[in-house]
């Protein structure tokens, strides 16, 4: 005869999945977070940062993290506190633009990132951009380069095909004669 099991409440099942994850979180993670209490709430965040790799993966929360709100209002340090901004221009507010804290090798950006803020590593790019009298020169770096860092788009996004196909043909690339899109017409010398 088998004794009767009295079914498990839903509270004892999600407490128990609960510490099963947050097990299977810290044994995936680096040393810096074993001791942390803070993945005991944030075990999403611990993963993410495992995921992502970098220098901030070997770094335990409380090297950034100085109390917890409502108690502290701003409990982490501004970036520039130990990173060197990429120009004069950024503030240290800026930096969320483009990095997260958790992951901040991953730049992504939104389409209204100023400009100046990308010209602060390509400084080139920028430069050209400036310097171009196309209606090119007035856009913003992150309306070509969207979302994602090193993302480009071909100029049939925005344009079509604006030549016969005879031309495109001869020159399959728009570069081929409008050299690129920061410093558009600068026809090469041709034989």
């Amino acid at each position: 005869m088998q004794a009767s099991r009295t079914p498990l409440s839903i509270e004892v099942c999600v407490i128990a999945f609960s510490l099963l994850l947050a097990g299977a979180v810290l044994a995936q993670s680096p040393a810096a977070y074993q001791d942390d209490d803070c993945v005991k709430c944030h075990k999403a965040v611990v993963q993410a940062m495992a995921d992502a790799g970098g220098k901030h993966r070997d770094v335990g929360c409380t090297t950034c993290h100085d109390g917890h709100p409502p108690a502290v209002e701003h409990p982490f340090p501004d970036c520039t506190a130990c990173h060197e901004p990429h120009s004069a221009d950024p503030a240290s507010a800026a930096c969320a633009q483009c990095h997260r804290a958790h992951a901040p090798a991953e730049v992504t950006y939104a389409v209204d990132v100023p400009s100046p803020a990308c010209g602060a590593c390509h400084t080139d790019a920028l430069a050209e951009l400036a310097a171009s009298t196309t209606k090119h020169g007035a856009l913003p770096c992150a309306v070509c380069h969207r979302a994602t860092h090193g993302a480009t788009r071909t100029c049939g996004d925005c344009h079509g095909r604006l030549h016969p196909e005879s031309i495109m043909a001869r020159f399959p690339s728009c570069a081929d004669c409008h050299h690129t899109a920061h410093d558009l017409n600068h026809w090469p010398e041709r034989p």
